[in-house]
């Protein structure tokens, strides 16, 4: 594998950096390191859980890696895109996991508990 040799001008623009990572899968990883902290701490504080908070994270970044070849730039940070998918990947981990919620009557009935 051969190393790819970034300018330190294309470093500074994103938008050169997105469109290289659509062509050089080595150039993405400037956009990892550049946005995981922040995406990883936007799910965080929504999942409250550090292990299910990293599988999103990644699943963000994989999400992003496959279908960039669609992003198109429209004067708008990359981050941005990037949060959207975390919001669309959060709200997939809720509905997953999402519990049914019983009433009271519905509990006491499950488990025998009378109030009399």
């Amino acid at each position: 594998m051969h190393s790819t040799w970034i300018s330190e001008t294309e470093l500074t623009d994103e938008r050169s950096i997105v469109e290289r990572a659509k062509k050089d899968p080595e150039a993405f990883g400037i956009l990892f390191e550049r946005h995981y902290p922040a995406i990883f701490g936007y799910v965080l504080r929504r999942v409250e859980d550090w292990s299910a908070s990293k599988d999103i994270t990644s699943e963000v970044f994989l999400k992003a890696l496959k279908s960039l070849w669609r992003y198109q730039w429209q004067g708008i940070p990359f981050s941005s895109w990037l949060y959207r998918i975390a919001t669309n990947e959060v709200r997939m981990y809720f509905r997953k996991w999402r519990r049914p919620i019983l009433s009271l009557d519905q509990l006491m009935e499950e488990i025998g508990f009378r109030a009399d």
